[in-house]
């Protein structure tokens, strides 16, 4: 019998099959464009949520952890509250990142005194310091900053405000009822068109005796100026508000608050001008809601937004039914067309595949499944008439017995791979672990191997020690001499640090101009010696040409480590190094 064509196979219509299809997709198309529709619109919306929720959080977060890092920085050393003044510094550079960030604060317990970094709530360039104790105890006056001394030049065009005690203020007293992190109300600033919001915190020292209270404020109309100009379709609408419905932000430019004879009052969702807003201010809660505003229906959603210390804000997001139901109106007809050819065709190929080659497919299928190249070789070579599964029959058959010869060698070339993937591995593995600039080890470096340093030295009793070294005024000579110099520098101090120490000795660069050593079984005299010795060749020895590079250390030796962590032993460094450069730099702390 004649081999037939597959194709040859497929030209008998099916009228009534047609027919029926054409009815079931009518009905089908119906329902699916309205299910399209409304899952279009919905992710349209927590598009739009996402995105704002994603910018909220991201924009608050300053606030908690800069008021936790203050908190717990004075609290482990309150010998800082002797020297305000640098902790002014401190709060102006913790600002520079975040052009938003109003107040950085802190008022003593003990005396009042009050120091601070503020800016304008718009970000620009006003940012100083102020303290209340520098020209006259209780008067509050505004001061440049200086990155020597941080209080410097006294700022005369901004107003003083004599005996200003910060514990009357409601950031001090509220901290301190409380005993713990607390927000302060959302209010607008003063004389300047912008809310704003802080977070105030009590310091304790290791007894429990109240030490001082600070606080962070940051400027709210960076959220409103993103909700005015986020990318909306056309009558839509979305805002951020408090869970009573004071509003935050909104797409709306209309004013978040209004002052009424001399008071301040706040706009509310259900007391704002748009009809859509007071509308919204009904469902508050959490969800996916429909409402109509105006014979018009909306899709509504709200998200709560879970802010670190029991703060909750509400994100609602509106947008027109016409958007996600219009977009797709227009499709339809010739969806419902492309859908009805589709499945005709389906049903004509399932009933000519399933008349004319089911059954050879079938023991195709079994034969293969079978996983066994014998009972491939035992199908017929006539399996079936039509000539592409004829052919495919004929290839099945040659390409068991291909298969047989490359199984043979298959398990040496799978070895031969293995061993070539494991030596690559390895390669990669010290790329990764290796800074490329100064060939020390590099941070992940520095995280695999420390961690086990210390377990070798707990193990075996022997003295641990970790070393915190960074180049002084790095960033002087960048600026100066360029950054093709900065990295002489930084090759040169890496040299350095390796001839002065041993190749069991871990030594990293652990930052930009930072390097981190971790040494085992070394005493701290010789330690130290070693350190001296660092320093003396940089003096006598110049690493680079015009150019006095000095290094200051921040050393942690303990003779037997009592199960502390790399974390703690970290920290203590950092701070050592910390007082290492506000001491006067080229110097060892220990």
């Amino acid at each position: 019998m004649a081999l037939v064509s597959l194709r040859g196979l497929i030209v008998i219509p099916f009228v009534i099959l047609a027919t029926l299809a054409g009815v079931t997709v009518y009905t089908l198309s119906n329902v699916t464009l309205s299910n399209v529709s409304d899952n279009v619109g919905l992710h349209y919306m927590q598009e739009v949520e996402s995105r704002v929720y994603d910018r909220v959080t991201e924009f608050m977060a300053p606030l908690s952890v800069l008021a936790e890092l203050n908190r717990d920085a004075i609290s482990h050393h309150p010998e800082w509250l002797d020297d305000l003044d640098m902790l002014a510094g401190r709060f102006y550079e913790q600002a520079i990142p975040y052009p938003y960030m109003t107040f950085i604060s802190l008022a003593t317990a003990s005396d009042g005194r009050y120091i601070n970094s503020t800016r304008d709530p718009f970000g620009n360039a006003s940012h100083h310091v102020a303290t209340n104790y520098t020209n006259s105890p209780g008067s509050l006056e505004a001061f440049e900053y200086d990155p020597y001394s941080y209080v410097g030049k006294h700022i005369e065009s901004e107003p003083a405000y004599k005996n200003y005690d910060p514990r009357s203020r409601p950031f001090y007293q509220e901290a301190v009822q409380k005993q713990g992190m607390v927000w302060s109300s959302i209010s607008p600033y003063f004389g300047y068109h912008s809310l704003g919001v802080g977070l105030s915190v009590p310091i304790y020292d290791q007894a429990g005796e109240l030490l001082a209270v600070t606080a962070t404020s940051v400027a709210l109309v960076s959220l409103d100026n993103y909700l005015q100009n986020i990318d909306l379709v056309d009558n839509s609408y979305v805002f951020l508000a408090e869970t009573n419905g004071n509003l935050i932000a909104s797409s709306n430019t209309n004013p978040l608050y209004q002052t009424i004879d001399g008071a301040v009052q706040r706009v509310s969702l259900a007391s704002h001008q748009s009809p859509v807003f007071r509308q919204a201010a009904k469902q508050l809660e959490p969800g996916v809601h429909h409402v109509d505003i105006l014979d018009k229906g909306y899709l509504y959603n709200v998200r709560a937004i879970e802010l670190p210390y029991g703060q909750t804000w509400l994100i609602g997001v509106l947008i027109p039914d016409s958007y996600y139901k219009g977009m797709l109106a227009e499709l339809s007809e010739g969806l419902l067309i492309v859908v009805a050819a589709i499945f005709i065709s389906i049903a004509l190929l399932g009933s000519l595949i399933a008349r004319y080659i089911g059954q050879p497919i079938l023991r195709l299928n079994s034969a293969v499944n079978a996983h066994s190249l014998s009972q491939i070789r035992t199908l017929p070579d006539t399996l079936s008439h039509v000539k592409e599964i004829h052919s495919l029959n004929q290839g099945l058959q040659k390409m068991a017995g291909d298969l047989s010869d490359v199984m043979q060698n298959l398990e040496q070339k799978v070895a031969q791979r293995t061993s070539q993937l494991k030596d690559e591995n390895e390669v990669l593995l010290e790329q990764s672990t290796t800074d490329e600039l100064t060939g020390l080890h590099n941070r992940r470096g520095f995280n695999f191997l420390s961690e086990q340093a210390r377990q070798h030295a707990e193990q075996h009793g022997k003295p641990f020690a970790m070393v915190l070294c960074d180049i002084d005024f790095f960033k002087q000579v960048n600026d100066t001499h360029g950054h093709n110099v900065g990295d002489e520098a930084l090759s040169a101090v890496a040299q350095v640090l390796k001839t002065n120490f041993r190749e069991s000795d871990i030594i990293a660069r652990y930052g930009g101009e930072e390097f981190m050593l971790v040494i085992a079984g070394m005493e701290k005299d010789e330690l130290m010696q070693r350190l001296q010795s660092v320093r003396q060749t940089l003096v006598e020895q110049p690493i680079l040409e015009d150019v006095s590079v000095t290094l200051s250390f921040g050393v942690t030796h303990l003779q037997t480590l009592d199960g502390k962590n790399l974390g703690d032993i970290i920290h203590d460094v950092d701070t050592k190094l910390y007082q290492a450069k506000n001491t006067g730099r080229d110097k060892i702390i220990d």
